[in-house]
């Protein structure tokens, strides 16, 4: 059987990127963004976290209003937050990432990956 986790976004960034470093001191590049949709003349919005471990101090420039084109993979975890309580994440850990970009110029970034499908606590 195939398993396949592949997740390709575009939009803009809703916060200035945060850069990090594990205890170990690997970088690793953490923002959220926006994707819209539009049915029937209206859109609706989700929210996304992104993880990059890839080159994160290369992208540690994004900031809030850039448009960026993520491929990546889904994935859950879960930690503990400050009061104990057992929380639940899901988040796209970016194996590539484009910005820099015009809105309409993002599609070109995913050709060969087949067609389009219509804070985080350490």
């Amino acid at each position: 059987m195939l398993n396949i986790n592949q997740v390709f976004l575009s939009g803009n960034v809703v916060a200035d990127a945060e850069l990090r470093y594990t205890k170990t001191g690997k970088p690793v590049l953490t923002f959220r963004m926006a994707t819209n949709k539009y049915i029937k003349e209206q859109e609706t919005t989700q929210y996304h976290n992104i993880v990059c471990w890839v080159d994160a101090e290369l992208y540690s420039g994004l900031r809030k209003g850039d448009f960026v084109a993520v491929a990546g993979e889904l994935r859950s975890r879960s930690y503990e937050d400050k009061k104990g309580e057992k929380r639940y994440v899901t988040e796209v850990v970016a194996q590539n990432l484009t910005y820099g970009l015009k809105q309409n110029e993002s599609q070109s970034n995913f050709d060969g990956y087949g067609e389009e499908e219509e804070k985080i606590p350490f």
